[in-house]
């Protein structure tokens, strides 16, 4: 599209003359990421402050014009490329950390702020941030929160979802906006957290920080497959001890390392862990025996312990550099990030040579082994079409593979463009008529980043819908049919009793399974916290409820246990419209589409009924923090959106709006 002179001129009124670029070079700069996406923009803006964002994009809203945040444009997926021209907003000068708080525990930096910078202010004081990307010493924290990424940390401490505290984001028709952690309703930082820059623009960001640990211990263990090398990290994790840090490799990433990084991994062997153990010394020789004794069971064939911190550091040097040591090898490489439970890696690697075989495609195997996320970095020549469209075709089928396997097609990389279409395979319908509402409730105009995450014409793509809970869709249907109001119940412990007509969960109180090989359990809304306590008990497992009054769905629901967010890894929930959506499952990590779990955390069933979770459990006894105050304040701005669109007739729990 042609940018009008007007508005030219009137970005520069906002920016200043020389941060609006229209030059051919600054253009094609500005028009690709790591992906094979590419897309020119039709000008780009070089954001000086924080505060220019949101009067440049009321501008832009109101001329209906398209932008797209961009900062280091590290990911693989197309995220930044602008599909529709428009604007690119450069975030790259908006890097000041603007506090730092170490008897609170946060930070508050602008979104350009590099990952690294971060972290080398942080540890004189003695404080780290968890999430920790690869490309850390080039991502910034604002794109870290955009495509949700994580890293080797992620299995301990979660990913950057878990990380932020507090934002101030710019929705797309330019109006501001503080989020807290606090905040009442649904999990909107969660929610924004992997959207890719659809949902709005955030302008400052507060995270949380970490003391860092009294003692670490880095090891590297090789052995004769990788099925071996992954078996171990499972055994390591039945027995309650959860690594700092484990990462897997194959043979041929460890070789094209090490000629690269000169890391000190061994080459001869099929696989090798990189682990990372915290904790006091008498535990850290507790965990380290065990693990010993583990890596020996499973056939280990090297155990070497770094003894310095120049050895420790040079071990995730090798790591960090993986990508850049495959890129030696040929001129282009195409990275996957398929995730599945830890229990079907095998089933997965498997499925992977398969394919790579049969193609007769170069490739490297690279694992955060603890959350099932592995990273293929598929080898060709860009500049042979034949060539790439077959790479292409082959990651494509990889990641069909982790859908089968019960994953997703992208576990901290994001979808943007070069996944897109892949997101009819992993979704039905419902939910990714679900996603849509979202971006329309956020975005009517399509402004924000437009053409990603969603594919396009999907109903006619997607895979077929199920419904476990058809009875429950009746019900609600033959509500919204009548227009008739409802509230959605559990035991009755939050709402007022008496309150008609009902939609009540008290025969949803089923444990569907317990899977202690990826440490999970499926349960039903319904059942009661007392019962689940009771069960996990009898199974030597812990979770972070109390069992006191009160229902799975509630405590959910609720709002009143938001450490409960970070542990829930899929639900299934019925719309106003008794629509059935289901999103994640056993994984640990999703960063495909928007993140439903948090869109219906909190939210008190007014946005729908949430009638099954699956959860993290642990093998070793847990904290159970106090439940916060039920919350009654009224919802902001953009959460009341979204209850508009997702129900229009205003029928569910209005007596807590």
């Amino acid at each position: 599209m042609k940018i009008p002179a007007n508005v030219l001129r009137a970005l520069k009124d906002l920016v200043g003359d020389r941060q609006v670029l229209t030059d051919e070079t600054s253009l094609l700069l500005n028009g690709y990421d790591c992906s094979l996406s590419r897309a020119r923009p039709d000008a780009v803006v070089l954001l000086p402050t924080a505060d220019c964002i949101a009067p440049v994009i009321t501008l832009l809203s109101k001329h209906h014009i398209p932008f797209v945040a961009r900062a280091a444009a590290t990911n693989h997926a197309g995220s930044c490329a602008p599909m529709r021209g428009g604007i690119v907003l450069s975030m790259t000068k908006l890097n000041r950390i603007l506090q730092i708080d170490t008897q609170h525990q946060f930070a508050w930096v602008e979104p350009g702020v590099v990952t690294a910078q971060l972290q080398q202010e942080l540890r004189p004081l003695g404080f780290f941030y968890a999430p920790d990307p690869a490309s850390e010493r080039v991502c910034t924290l604002g794109g870290n929160l955009a495509q949700n990424a994580s890293g080797a940390r992620c299995l301990k401490y979660g990913g950057t979802i878990d990380h932020i505290l507090a934002v101030n984001v710019v929705l797309p028709n330019g109006n501001e906006l503080f989020l807290s952690r606090k905040d009442n309703g649904p999990d909107l930082i969660g929610l924004l957290c992997g959207s890719e820059g659809t949902l709005g623009i955030i302008t400052k960001l507060q995270v949380k920080i970490l003391p860092l640990a009294q003692q670490v211990e880095t090891l590297l263990a090789t052995f004769p497959s990788l099925e071996d090398c992954v078996q171990s990290v499972t055994d390591l994790v039945s027995q309650g001890i959860i690594p700092r840090c484990v990462e897997a490799m194959d043979q041929i990433t460890a070789q094209a390392v090490e000629g690269f990084a000169h890391a000190g991994y061994p080459t001869d062997q099929a696989a090798l862990l990189i682990l990372e153990l915290e904790g006091t010394k008498t535990q850290m020789q507790q965990d380290l025996q065990l693990l010993q004794e583990i890596c020996t069971k499973n056939k280990v064939h090297s155990f070497i312990k770094a003894q310095t911190a120049e050895q420790r550091e040079n071990l995730w040097l090798g790591r960090r550099a993986a990508y850049a040591a495959m890129a030696r090898l040929s001129p282009n490489v195409m990275v996957g990030d398929g995730t599945v439970p830890r229990s079907e890696l095998p089933k997965a690697l498997a499925g992977v040579r398969k394919i790579l075989d049969k193609n007769g495609v170069f490739a490297g195997l690279l694992f955060h082994a603890g959350d099932g996320n592995f990273h293929p970095h598929l080898m060709f020549d860009e500049r042979n079409k034949p060539e790439t469209k077959r790479i292409s075709q082959v990651l494509r089928q990889i990641l069909q593979v982790c859908v089968d396997c019960g994953g997703t097609v992208s576990g901290e990389h994001g979808i943007g463009v070069e996944k897109r279409a892949l997101m009819a395979y992993q979704y039905d319908q419902n939910t990714l008529a679900l996603f849509a509402k979202i971006k329309q409730a956020t975005d009517p105009q399509n402004l924000a980043n437009p053409l990603k995450i969603i594919p396009l014409d999907f109903a006619e793509k997607v895979r077929p819908s199920t419904n476990p809970y058809e009875n429950f869709s009746y019900k609600i249907q033959s509500f919204a049919q009548r227009k008739t109001p409802f509230h959605i119940v559990g035991h009755n412990t939050r709402f007022p009793s008496g309150l008609v007509p009902q939609v009540s969960t008290k025969s949803l109180n089923r444990i569907l399974e317990i899977d202690l090989q990826n440490y999970t359990v499926t349960a039903q809304a319904g059942v009661s916290l007392c019962n689940l306590q009771k069960t996990l008990t009898e199974h030597h497992l812990y979770n972070t409820l109390p069992a006191g009054p009160g229902t799975l769905g509630g405590a959910f629901s609720s709002g009143q246990f938001p450490h409960f967010y970070s542990q829930i890894t899929g639900i299934v929930a019925l719309l106003p419209d008794g629509s059935c959506v289901q999103y994640g499952g056993k994984v640990t990590k999703n960063a495909a589409g928007y993140n439903l779990i948090r869109l219906f955390a909190g939210a008190q069933g007014r946005l729908g009924l949430v009638t099954q979770l699956t959860f993290k459990v642990f093998a070793t006894s847990q904290p159970i923090p106090d439940a916060v105050p039920f919350p009654q304040s009224p919802w902001n701005a953009w959460a009341q959106k979204l209850a508009n669109q997702l129900d229009p007739l205003h029928l569910l729990n209005q007596e807590n709006a």
